[in-house]
This record gives structure tokens, sequence and C-alpha cells, in this order.
């Protein structure tokens, strides 16, 4: 049997799609999970795997900022301490749901595998959650039989994809202050492990205006996301490297009477992520590598926070080839 013993896909389902319930999740083993990709090539990998890049690179450059105002919105004047969490929901009634495919080679350590798919359409990750049918795979040597294998169903049957993040600001130092997002290395479960830093770093432009009617900003982001399979796995190390950055101009307004702050901003970003796993097969071994880019390159949102004492709570949507919601709370001091 032609096995990929890589933990891509459970990590990404894990981090990018946390959406199956855990009733469900449960009956999900590993093997399941992993052998959702077992028995495919790169292309098909990488056509099947796209809603999942899509999905995370719109969440991770979501919920980056709450209001334009940089400095003044704790309990201590000019400093400002926030420690919180965001959550983002990326919207899949845009994502691929289906795609076409007739074949692919696979170069292995002993020659070439040919995989031949079905005529038909393939399910993304999003996509039918009935197989397509099965591949045929041949080692092109007419003494040895082809092998049949079944091909992956869609996984996830969902409207959003959700993922939490935990975010710690600081400043004001000449009107710039600072935002982190780190996860440390966590292991998950048999997959292996994950960990995530982001660092944000935004200046007021308003500061520079007198007697300005809104706040205005500019911020700049980087994050990077690794993930490595679990040491009993073939694919050990490192299998996907992931980061983005974005560049946003930001504008809020903040309500006199009540402790209300509507918000706003356009933002540029990219975000890719790099993948490589073996493709292990009776016919011999095969290094399989590439990359991926998020869809989303430009949004627009709008949103309103909420601070009651040191309690802030903000929503906002965001426009884009995903669309996105995103939600926070957290403490400002």
């Amino acid at each position: 049997m032609h096995t990929l013993q890589a933990r891509l896909f459970p990590f990404l389902i894990a981090l990018a799609v946390l959406v199956v319930p855990p009733s469900q999740a449960q009956n999900r083993d590993t093997d399941e999970l992993g052998g959702a990709l077992s028995s495919i090539g790169q292309q098909y990998a990488d056509n099947y795997t796209q809603p999942i890049t899509d999905a995370l690179g719109a969440n991770l450059n979501a919920g980056l900022f709450r209001t334009a105002e940089v400095g003044g919105e704790g309990i201590v004047p000019v400093i400002d301490l926030y420690v919180g969490v965001a959550g983002m929901g990326a919207l899949t009634s845009g994502s691929k749901t289906a795609f076409r495919l007739s074949g692919e080679d696979i170069p292995t350590d002993d020659g070439t595998l040919t995989i031949t798919y079905p005529d038909e359409d393939l399910p993304t990750v999003f996509g039918e959650e009935t197989s397509p049918g099965q591949a045929i795979i041949s080692d092109n040597d007419p003494l040895t039989p082809d092998e049949t294998v079944d091909l992956p169903p869609g996984l996830l049957n969902t409207s959003i994809a959700p993922l939490a993040v935990p975010q710690i600001g600081a400043g004001t130092v000449l009107g710039t202050d600072a935002q982190v997002r780190f996860l440390p290395e966590t292991s998950i479960s048999d997959y292996g492990s994950v960990s995530l830093f982001g660092l944000s770093v935004r200046h007021s432009l308003s500061q520079y205006i007198p007697l300005s009617p809104v706040n205005l900003a500019v911020q700049g982001t980087w994050q990077s996301l690794s993930l490595s399979g679990s040491d009993d796995s073939i694919n050990s190390g490192e299998i996907v490297d992931a980061s983005g950055w974005a560049l946003n101009a930001q504008v809020s307004k903040s309500v006199p009477v009540a402790p209300i702050t509507f918000y706003g901003g356009l933002q540029y970003e990219q975000f890719g992520v790099d993948v490589g796993y073996t493709f292990q097969t009776s016919a011999g071994t095969s290094t399989v590598s590439f990359e991926q880019d998020a869809s989303n390159n430009v949004r627009a949102l709008a949103g309103v926070s909420v601070t009651l004492a040191v309690i802030q709570l903000n929503v906002d949507y965001a426009l884009a080839s995903n669309n996105t919601v995103s939600a926070g709370v957290g403490i400002t001091l």
C-alpha cells in the first residue's frame, strides 16, 4: 500500500479549521486524518489543501487591532498594556470545493509512479464528504500489477473556519506600540507539534495632526507558523513552514458619552506556506514539496469595541477574498 505518513493535514485541521464537534472529532483517529492524503501526489495535495491555506492566512491576518488610538486607552494615561485573545473565523462560502486532475507522475528512488485519477470532479477538503472513487497507481512495469487506492473525501462541511490566538500589546514610546502573538512549541496529541510567533508594530499619525477629529495609525505585522511531525512519524521534522506579513492603515472614533469606539482600516497582506513530506510506496520513496499562497491580498474592515472598566471587547468584519469575522476579549491597563 502507498502511505504518506506526513501529519500535514491533521495539523491544519487542528489549527486552521477547528470546527469538528468534539464527539465527531473523537471518531477520527490519527490514521484516518493522516490517511486523508495517503494515496495522492503533489498536484492533488496542492489542490486538496489550498482552501486550508486560504482560511489560515485569512485568520492569522485578522484581529490585529481594536482601535487606532495609540496610548491613552488604558486606565494609566499614555501607558498601555493589553492581554487578551483574538478569535477569528474565515467564511468558507467562496472557498473552492472541487477540482479536476487527470493524473500525475511521482518520481521515486526506484523509478516513476504514474497516478491516474477519475475523470470527474474531485473534492477539496471543504468538498463533498464522499470519496470520488479510486486512483490507479502504476510503476510502469508490465510485470507488476497496478494498484487501486481510495481517494480522500472532503473532510469538513462548515460555513466558517475559526482560529483563536493569544496576544499581548504594550506601549507607547513616541506614539508607537507593539503587539506579540506567541504560542510555544506545543504537542497536539499524536500529530506532532506546532509553534507560532507574530509581532506587530504600530505608529500614531494623528499625533501629527493638531485637533484631529479621529485617531489615525499605521501598523506592520509579521507572523510565522511551524508544524512538525510526531517523533514516531517518518516525517518527524518540520513539515510546514508558514509565514506572512500585513500592512494596514487604521482609523477610529470614540463616542464621547459612552465607552464605545468605532474603528476601521485598509490592509495589504501576504501569507505563504511551504510544505514538505515523504511519500513512501512499496516501489520506493519520494520527497514531495510544494508552496501555496493564501488568496487574501487586500482587506477592508470595520468594527466596534467596548471598554468596561479594564475589560475590552471588540468585533469586526473584513471584506476580502475570504471574508473574515473577528472578535476579541482582553484586559487593558
